[in-house]
């Protein structure tokens, strides 16, 4: 899928290539964060700007050549987050989720899931 850039005039002068992947350098981790309607099991929307009071958790969904899995979490992990990272680009099926590159220093625990 390709996305065009168009110019005020309606007039097409680039087209840029959808990402198909996102392959993190170094010792970063790819997180799909999860959204606040997930972590608090409901479907009302909830407003942007609005604290739910929830904490940060994500899967674990690649991490870069130099990671070491002495960190204690690996990927398919689900994970609690603390700090901040870098968007990136949403490769997710799942509607609404935000990918981030992040320090590992920045995950904090492995969640166990009752599946």
């Amino acid at each position: 899928m390709t996305k065009k850039i168009v110019g005020i005039d309606g007039a097409e002068f680039c087209s840029i290539p959808a990402v198909t992947n996102v392959h993190p350098c170094g010792s970063q981790v790819l997180i799909e964060m999860l959204t606040p309607q997930e972590l608090m099991n409901t479907t009302l929307m909830i407003k942007d700007g609005t604290d739910p009071k929830v904490p940060m958790q994500g899967y674990v969904r690649a991490v870069g050549p130099t990671f070491s899995e002495s960190w204690g979490f690996k990927v398919g992990d689900r994970v609690l987050i603390s700090g901040s990272g870098v968007i990136s680009p949403s490769i997710s099926a799942k509607k609404g989720r935000d990918s981030f590159l992040m320090d590992p220093m920045a995950i904090r625990a492995v969640l166990d899931e009752n599946l």
